[in-house]
Parts: structure tokens; C-alpha cells; sequence
């Protein structure tokens, strides 16, 4: 017999009851796969042994479930505005101090541009 794993999965607490009743793998072979949960819980079924039930949605929560679904949200509540500006102006200032470490591309150097005209012989 194995140890019995320790996990949150259904299928792994499962396993450690029919474990801990003595129940084997070759046993559980006879209802399907050792990896579906509905074999194990066929085992646990047969013998008569108790297990906890997979939670069942009801009807009440399925209609809960739906009219949260289906609430709209607005542009203007969803939007934090104050954020937004903030973002704006840390955008154009990297952008500004990105662009002032490079002079040759720099479009705010371009105003006082120098024309030099050489006469040659």
C-alpha cells in the first residue's frame, strides 16, 4: 500500500480514504481509469463508504452568477482619470529626456539650425 498523497485535489483525497479502508489500485482498476475521479468515487460508492460530494451548483447561484455577469461597466467609472494624466505626463516626459540624450535626432534642436555656405575656388 502507498502513502497516501498530500494535495488539494479532490481525486487525491479520494484516494487516501479508499487507502486508509484497505482499498487497493487493482480494486479501483474494475470501475475505469486511476486517474478519472468518478472511478474512485464508484469505489468508495460500492463498499459503502462516505466521501465528501462534489458541491453542486444551484439554481439560486447560477442566477446570481448571471445578473452579475451581465452588469454593465461604464468608460467613466472604469477609467481613473487622475491616472491617465499622470501616465500621460511621465510618457511625454521620458520621451523628452530620451530624445534630449541624442542631439542628432533630437527634433528640439532643430530651431537653431546653422547654414554654413563655403565659397571655394
Amino acid at each position: 500500500m502507498s502513502k497516501p498523497p498530500v494535495s488539494c485535489r479532490r481525486i487525491d483525497h479520494l484516494k487516501t480514504v479508499a487507502y486508509s479502508c484497505g482499498l487497493c489500485d487493482s480494486e479501483a482498476r474494475k470501475f475505469g481509469k486511476l486517474t478519472a475521479t468518478k472511478t474512485w468515487e464508484a469505489l468508495l460508492n460500492s463498499h459503502g463508504l462516505e466521501f465528501d460530494r462534489k458541491p453542486e451548483i444551484t439554481s439560486i447561484d447560477a442566477s446570481i452568477v448571471s445578473t452579475e455577469n451581465s452588469r454593465q461597466i461604464n468608460l467613466l467609472e472604469w477609467v481613473d482619470f487622475g491616472q491617465a494624466l499622470a501616465l500621460a505626463l511621465a510618457s511625454v516626459g521620458f520621451a523628452v529626456l530620451i530624445l534630449g540624450m541624442f542631439p542628432r535626432i533630437n527634433p528640439l534642436n532643430l530651431l537653431p539650425v546653422k547654414i554654413t555656405i563655403q565659397v571655394g575656388k
